[in-house]
C-alpha cells in the first residue's frame, strides 16, 4: 500500500518536497543566523533573492499561492522599514550628510541602510519560513522531529495536534455564529451584540478546553510519553538530498557574507 502524499506534493512535485523537514530546518536556521550576523543590507538581500529563486524552482508550491501566503508580511515589512528609517539615531548626527531634509525630518544614508537591513531581515525570515514549512505537511514535520532529532513524542505530536485544532476552532466559531443568528440572538442593538460576542467567546473557550481534553486522552490511549520505544508508520531517513540541501545552504550563507559589495 503506497503512502498518501500531501496535497502540496501532489500539485507540483519538486526537489525540496523530497528533502526531510529537519534538513530544511537546519538549512533555514543557517540562513537566519547569517542574516542576523551583519547590519549590511546586502547580505539579507542576497539571501532573499536566492530564497525567491528556490521558492519558484524547487519548493513544489503552486506559484500563485506564494504571494498570498507572504501578503500578511508586506505591511509589517514596509511599516517597520519606514519607521526604522525615520526614527534612526543617525538622523540626529549633524556630522553625517543628509539625503533628505524637510523641516524637522532629516534622513541620512546610515539610517536608510539600517532601515533596509531590518526590513530585509524580515523578508528573509518570511521566505525562509515558507521554504522550511511549505513543501510538506505538519505531520511529516512532526515525524521528522521525532525520528531524526529524537524530540519527545508528546511534544512533537502535541504541537501537531494543537495546530490541527486551529482550523477546527474557526469552523466552530462559524457554526456558533450561524446558530445564534438563526435564533435572532444579538440583533437588538449594540448592548445585545456585545453580550452576544461575550457568549460566543465563552462557548468557544469551553469547546477549546473540551477539544484539548479529548486530544490529551487520545494521546494517552496511544501510549505517548509512556517511555516505551514506538514504531513509526512513515519511516524517514537522511539521504543525499538532505546533505546536499544543507551543504548548499551553508555555502550560500558563507558566500552572502564573504562576497564583496
Amino acid at each position: 500500500m503506497s503512502l498518501q502524499t500531501s496535497p502540496l506534493e501532489a500539485v507540483r512535485p519538486a526537489f525540496l518536497t523530497r528533502v526531510t523537514p529537519v534538513a530544511r530546518l537546519v538549512a533555514g536556521m543557517a540562513w537566519l543566523v547569517t542574516a542576523i550576523l551583519t547590519l549590511d543590507p546586502i547580505v539579507p538581500l542576497r539571501l532573499a533573492i536566492v530564497a525567491v529563486i528556490a521558492l519558484a524552482l524547487w519548493s513544489g508550491l503552486p506559484l500563485r499561492r506564494i504571494p498570498r501566503r507572504l501578503a500578511p508580511l508586506g505591511f509589517a515589512i514596509v511599516s517597520l522599514t519606514v519607521f526604522s528609517i525615520l526614527l534612526g539615531a543617525s538622523n540626529s548626527d549633524r556630522s553625517l550628510v543628509a539625503l533628505i531634509e524637510v523641516g524637522p525630518i532629516r534622513i541620512t544614508g546610515a539610517a536608510v541602510s539600517a532601515g533596509l537591513s531590518i526590513g530585509l531581515r524580515v523578508v528573509v525570515i518570511g521566505l525562509t519560513t515558507l521554504l522550511v514549512f511549505g513543501p510538506s505537511d505538519p505531520t511529516r514535520m512532526a515525524d521528522s522531529l521525532v525520528q531524526q532529532w529524537h524530540a519527545p513524542d508528546r511534544f512533537a505530536y502535541g504541537t501537531l495536534g494543537a495546530l490541527r485544532l486551529a482550523p477546527q476552532m474557526a469552523d466552530d466559531w462559524a457554526a456558533i455564529s450561524a446558530a445564534r443568528r438563526l435564533r435572532g440572538i444579538g440583533s437588538d442593538g449594540p448592548a445585545s451584540r456585545a453580550r452576544d460576542l461575550a457568549d460566543r467567546l465563552l462557548v468557544m473557550l469551553v469547546a477549546a478546553i473540551r477539544g484539548a481534553e479529548r486530544l490529551a486522552l487520545a494521546m494517552d490511549a496511544r501510549g505517548f510519553d509512556s517511555g516505551l520505544r514506538r514504531s513509526h508508520f512513515r519511516e524517514l531517513r537522511v539521504g543525499w538530498r538532505d546533505w546536499l540541501t544543507i551543504g548548499f545552504a551553508l555555502a550560500l550563507a558563507i558566500a552572502a557574507l564573504a562576497l564583496p559589495r
